[in-house]
């Protein structure tokens, strides 16, 4: 566990945080902000963001708490590769499988994840050769302003060195322009852009 100072820490996190992280990812889905009310589907930006790497790749997923209350997440992968493809064997089946016949009303966002979650592709060969690891981070916005995420991220990009990466690379909204001076505080530089991310990496 990793003390981040004022009653929050930094830990592993465990199967049975999932539904927490899930909340958290929600009321963080609004670029930071609560998008609790923008979808009908509220686990599914979970689904998609949060649940494989709690599963998949636990060595690299952390739960942040505040007064023992899980407030944030710092996940990646070390082999991006290597994760995709077990995603698409093991997981993104049961997923689909699970939207694929959906009965309830979904808003826009409903619709770009459904239609993301069905579009699925491996990360550019371009990048994962350079920035073989990925990452991403959030928090909510009553745990955001206080120094957590410096902290959190600097602790995934240690244990990634450690574990032998060259490189880390990470996706941020367009509109997200307070994400990607963060980032830019550690050297990430931007790679490409799409039409509505984009895409930052940083070599060791």
């Amino acid at each position: 566990m990793l003390n981040l100072g004022d009653k929050a820490s930094l830990r592993l996190a465990k199967l049975p945080d999932i539904p927490a992280l899930l909340e958290v990812c929600l009321k963080t889905a609004d670029s930071g902000k609560d998008g609790t009310g923008l979808f009908n589907l509220p686990d599914l930006v979970g689904e998609i963001n949060v649940s494989p790497y709690v599963i998949y790749e636990p060595s690299f997923a952390y739960s942040m708490e505040i007064n023992n209350k899980i407030v944030g997440y710092v996940l990646g992968a070390l082999n991006t590769d290597n994760f995709e493809s077990t995603l698409h064997k093991e997981y993104w089946p049961n997923i689909k499988a699970k939207y694929r016949n959906n009965s309830n009303d979904t808003t826009q966002l409903d619709k770009l994840l459904l239609n993301q979650l069905n579009k699925i592709e491996y990360t550019s060969a371009d990048i994962v050769k350079t920035y073989p690891s990925h990452l991403h981070i959030d928090i909510v916005e009553s745990g955001q302003g206080n120094g957590y995420g410096k902290i959190m991220i600097k602790h995934m990009l240690d244990q990634f060195k450690k574990a032998g990466s060259i490189g880390v690379h990470l996706h941020v909204a367009n509109e997200n322009f307070r994400a990607q001076e963060f980032y830019k505080k550690f050297n990430f530089i931007f790679l490409n852009t799409s039409e509505e991310q984009k895409i930052m990496g940083l070599t060791f």
